[in-house]
C-alpha cells in the first residue's frame, strides 16, 4: 500500500528534502504531453499553454494530467486505474472535476478514499506548478531527511506509514488535557469517556470521516454471569490463545465490557441507560432486534448472544463451565452496507454536540510524539493543508489508530503468514505501533494474532459441504472451521478475482468453492453444523439476482445456483472438467460411508447429484491483525522492562496481549470490537483522571 501524503510524483520525502525535488519533478514531467517544462514564459498569461502530466502515490500510483490556456485549467483527466477499485479507483472523474471547478489543486477530495483524493491533489500541485515554469514548495514545517530508527523499528516500516521520525517544526501549538488518535471502535469510546469526565479533548482522525469495520461487537454481562464462570471464561479463552494471553488484560475486559457496549449502544440511540445500564434487562436471542433500534434505519438485526454454561465445544476444543454461567451479549448492528462504523459517527457526533470540550479533526494524521524525556507530552499532526500542529497533552495521549496489516514492511516482519491475502481494512500501516516504539513501547512477541474470514460472498460459510480449490480439486477435510481455512489455503495457488488488492495484481491466496446441491434442505436438522437457510433466502447473494438487494455488501457476494455442474464451474471460474471429477470422486466416497481421502465424518458426507447445483465462491482476506504492543490493564503502554511510559496509552488492535494465539479466537462472536470498546473506556477514563 501507498502511503498518504508521503510520495509526489514517484520520489520520496526524503528526496525532496535532499533538495532534489526540481530536477526529479522535471524528470516525472517527461511523460508530458507537449514539451517539458518551461524555463520562462514564453508569452504572458498565468499558464503557459499546453498539456503537462503529474504522478503521486495513493493506493498505487495516481496520475493527474492537465491542460492549460493562458488563463485557466481547460481539462484535467485523473488516472486512477491502479486504485483499489471499490474505493479510490471509483472517483477519478469526480476528482478531475472538483481540480476543474476549483481551478487548482485546494480540493475537498472524496470521503473514503484519502489516500487517492490527496495523491490527486499532489499531482495536480506539480501539473500546475510546471505550467507556471516553478517547482513544487514543502510546507515550512519540513521533517528532517535524515532520522534514527529505533532498532525494533525497521526503516521500510517506518517509511510506509505517515509517521516521521526527524525533526518536525510545528506550524502551530494547541493545548489540550488528553489527545486521542484514532477514530473507530476504541477512539470514538476513548475520546467521549474523556469529555464526558470532563476533559478537554482533541480526537485526531486521518480519514475525513469515522472509520471501523465490522457489524457485532460483544461484552459480557455480569448480572446473567456467575462470578466463578466469568473466570471459567478468562481460563477458557487463554486457552485458545494458546496460553500466551494476558489473563489482567481478559480480566479487566471482563469487568468493563457492559459499560462500554452499554455507553455506545445508548449514545448511537440504539436504546437508553434506564432500560440496560445495570444489564439487568438485557437481550435474549428472540428479542435483541426488537429492542435495539434508533428508529432511523440503524438497528439490530441478529443477535448472537450466548450463554456460556455447560459444555462449550466446537470441531476442534470442548471446555466444561459445569453449572456455571458465563453470558455474553453480542448485538449485530446495521443492516449491512451499514456498520459498526455508522454507529460511531452517530456516537461521536451526538457526544461532541453534548461536549464542547471535545473537538475532532479529521484527515489529520498524527506523524510523531511529543516528548519530555521519557513522558509523552503531546502529539504532532499534519491536517489537510500540510500544516504542522503540535497538540499537546497535559494528562495524557491514548493511540487507537488500529492494526498493521497494510504496511507490507511490518506484515512481513511480524505477521508474514498473511502477506499473500487480501486485507478488508485500507490505510492501515501502523501508525500507532510506530509511534509508540518510537516512544520505548515494546512489541508483543511473536506470533502475532491474525483474524480472517468471510462473512460477506454467501450464507452457511460453516458448513462442510464438499469444498474445491480453484483447480476445481477437492483439498482438505471440511470439517474444519472457516475461521482456520487461510492457514490451510497457504498450501493452495492464488487466484485473480473480484477485489483483489491493488498490491497482489496477479491473484492472492484464500480463495475456494464450497459445492452443495439442492437436497440440502431436506438432510436432518443435527446433519447441519450450525443451521440451514432456505434457498430463497440465499437469493440476494446471487450476483444480479434481487434488484438493490438489502443486508450485504453487493460488491462482495458471490453465490450461484445452476442447472448443471458445467453451468456452475464456469460461473465459479474454476475448470469443469476437474470440478465433475472431484464431484464423482466425492459422490463415490459418500455411497461407501468412508471418507478415505480427507476423513471427514460420514454424517457430513451427502452426495452433490440433484440439480439446481450451489456453488459459492470464498474469498478468505484478512479482517485484523490483533497484536500490538504490551500494555497494562489500564491500557498504558509498557517499556522493555514492563514499566509504564507516562502519558501514553495503546488501546484497540494497537493494544496487546490480549490474544496471543496464532488465530483469533471465535467463542465470543463480537470480540474484537467488544475489546476495542473496552479499552477505549478504560483508557479514557483513566487519562481524564476519573476512577
Amino acid at each position: 500500500m501507498g502511503r498518504e501524503n508521503k510520495q509526489t510524483a514517484g520520489l520520496s520525502r526524503r528526496d525532496f528534502l535532499k533538495g532534489t525535488a526540481a530536477g526529479a519533478l522535471g524528470a516525472a514531467a517527461a511523460g508530458i504531453l507537449g514539451t517539458g517544462i518551461p524555463a520562462l514564459a514564453e508569452e504572458s498569461g498565468t499558464y503557459t499553454p499546453g498539456t503537462y502530466s503529474a504522478t503521486a502515490t495513493g493506493i498505487g500510483t495516481v496520475t493527474v494530467t492537465m491542460t492549460f490556456d493562458a488563463e485557466s485549467i481547460t481539462d484535467v483527466v485523473v488516472d486512477v486505474s491502479e486504485e483499489t477499485a471499490t474505493i479510490g479507483g471509483l472517483y477519478g472523474e469526480e476528482l478531475a472535476q472538483q481540480i476543474l471547478d476549483a481551478q487548482g489543486y485546494e480540493i475537498d477530495g472524496v470521503s473514503g478514499a484519502t489516500l487517492t483524493s490527496n495523491a490527486a491533489a499532489d499531482a495536480a500541485k506539480a501539473c500546475i506548478a510546471q505550467a507556471k515554469g516553478e517547482t513544487v514548495e514543502i510546507s515550512s514545517g519540513t521533517a528532517s531527511s535524515d532520522y534514527e530508527v529505533p532498532d525494533s523499528l525497521t526503516a521500510e516500516e517506518v517509511e510506509a506509514s505517515d509517521c516521521e521520525l526527524g525533526a518536525v517544526t510545528p506550524d502551530e501549538t494547541v493545548d489540550y488535557e488528553v489527545v486521542v488518535v484514532g477514530a473507530g471502535a476504541a477512539g470514538v469510546v476513548a475520546a467521549g469517556f474523556a469529555a464526558e469526565a470532563g476533559a478537554s479533548v482533541a480526537l485526531l482522525q486521518k480519514e475525513s470521516a469515522v472509520v471501523s469495520q465490522g457489524n457485532c461487537g460483544s461484552a459480557i454481562i455480569k448480572s446473567r454471569s456467575t462470578e466463578t464462570g466469568i473466570q471459567k471464561w478468562i481460563h477458557h479463552t487463554n486457552g485458545l490463545d494458546d496460553w500466551r494471553a494476558d489473563t489482567r488484560l481478559l480480566q479487566a475486559y471482563a469487568e468493563n465490557s457492559e459499560e462500554a457496549l452499554m455507553w455506545y449502544l445508548n449514545r448511537a440511540g440504539l436504546t437508553s441507560e434506564t432500560e440496560y445500564g445495570d444489564g439487568s434487562k438485557v437481550d435474549d436471542n428472540d428479542n435483541c432486534a426488537e429492542l435495539l433500534n434508533n428508529g432511523d434505519g440503524l438497528y439490530a438485526y441478529m443477535s448472537t448472544s450466548q450463554d456460556l454454561t455447560g459444555v462449550w465445544s466446537d470441531r476442534l476444543d470442548s471446555y466444561s463451565y459445569g453449572d456455571d454461567h458465563c453470558y455474553f451479549m453480542a448485538p449485530w448492528i446495521g443492516p449491512k452496507p451499514q456498520n459498526i462504523g455508522t454507529a460511531l459517527q452517530i456516537v461521536l457526533d451526538n457526544v461532541a454536540e453534548a461536549n464542547p470540550n471535545l473537538e475532532v479533526f479529521y484527515s489529520t494524521p498524527a506523524v510523531q510524539l511529543v516528548m519530555d524525556g521519557e513522558k509523552v507530552t503531546g502529539v504532532i499532526a499534519k491536517d489537510s493543508s500540510g500544516k504542522y500542529i503540535q497538540y499537546n497533552a497535559s494528562k495524557g495521549v491514548i493511540l487507537a489508530t488500529g492494526d498493521y496489516q497494510n504496511n507490507d514492511a511490518m506484515v512481513e516482519r511480524w505477521c508474514p503468514d498473511v502477506a499473500d491475502y487480501d486485507k478488508k481494512q485500507y490505510h492501515k500501516t501502523g501508525d500507532g505501533h510506530i509511534l509508540a516504539i518510537s516512544a520505548g513501547a515494546k512489541m508483543e512477541p511473536l506470533g502475532h494474532t491474525k483474524m480472517m474470514h468471510d462473512f460477506d460472498s454467501g450464507l452457511m460459510y460453516e458448513e462442510p459441504f464438499l469444498y474445491v480449490n480453484m483447480n476445481g480439486e477437492r483439498f482438505t477435510n471440511e470439517y474444519t472451521g472457516f475461521v482456520y481455512m487461510g492457514n490451510i489455503l497457504k498450501f493452495q495457488g492464488t487466484f485473480n478475482g473480484n477485489n483483489v488488492d491493488s498490491n497482489h495484481p496477479n491473484g492472492s491466496k484464500g480463495w475456494y468453492c464450497t459445492i452443495y446441491d439442492s437436497d440440502y434442505e431436506n438432510w436432518p436438522s443435527d446433519e447441519f453444523v450450525s443451521s440451514m437457510v432456505p434457498a430463497a433466502a440465499m437469493q440476494k447473494y446471487i450476483p444480479g439476482a434481487v434488484e438493490n438487494p438489502e443486508g450485504v455488501f453487493d460488491y462482495l457476494i458471490d453465490s450461484y445456483c445452476c442447472d448443471t455442474l458445467e453451468e456452475l464451474a464456469e460461473k465459479l471460474e474454476i475448470p469443469y472438467e476437474t470440478l465433475q471429477e472431484t464431484v464423482d470422486r466425492y459422490n463415490e466416497l459418500c455411497e461407501s460411508g468412508s471418507d478415505v481421502d480427507f476423513g471427514k465424518p460420514s454424517k457430513y458426507m451427502h452426495p452433490i447429484k440433484t440439480a439446481p447445483f450451489w456453488g459459492v465462491r470464498k474469498h478468505i482476506r484478512v479482517s485484523a491483525v490483533c497484536s500490538g504492543v504490551m500494555i497494562n490493564e489500564n491500557g498504558q503502554a509498557l517499556n522493555a522492562d514492563g514499566e509504564v511510559i507516562e502519558g501514553l496509552y495503546c488501546v484497540g488492535n494497537l493494544g496487546g496481549p490480549f490474544y496471543g494465539g496464532n488465530d483469533y479466537p471465535f467463542h465470543q462472536t463480537g470480540l474484537s470490537i467488544g475489546r476495542c470498546y473496552t479499552f477505549g473506556m478504560i483508557a479514557g477514563k483513566h487519562a481524564a483522571g476519573q476512577e
